[in-house]
């Protein structure tokens, strides 16, 4: 387990997905599809205090964003996904 960043500084965001990832990655086989095609959502969209610096959840998985993702930033599909699940869960806790 990691710890969590001294002084109560948040952890970077990298560092709270790519576990997560690894996990999934070792308890199921995946394998990217529809390349060329928008990731169909229609959960929750991310909190509104997160869309001051993040696309709404949708755009986050249209083609444009994930090809910009993958090419700028690193992140493909699933990093995008579980990220869409962090934010959720910020939303959530800020809520309760």
């Amino acid at each position: 387990m990691k710890d969590w960043p001294e002084n109560n500084q948040p952890a970077n965001f990298e560092d709270i997905i790519a576990p997560l990832k690894k996990t999934l990655r070792f308890a199921y086989k995946m394998r990217r599809q529809n390349q060329n095609k928008d990731i169909p959502y229609d959960g929750f969209d991310i909190g509104a205090r997160q869309r001051v610096t993040c696309f709404h959840a949708d755009e986050i998985l249209s083609v444009e964003l994930l090809k910009f993702s993958k090419e700028d930033q690193g992140r493909d599909a699933l990093d995008e996904i579980l990220g869409i699940a962090v934010r959720l869960g910020i939303e959530q806790g800020r809520r309760l």
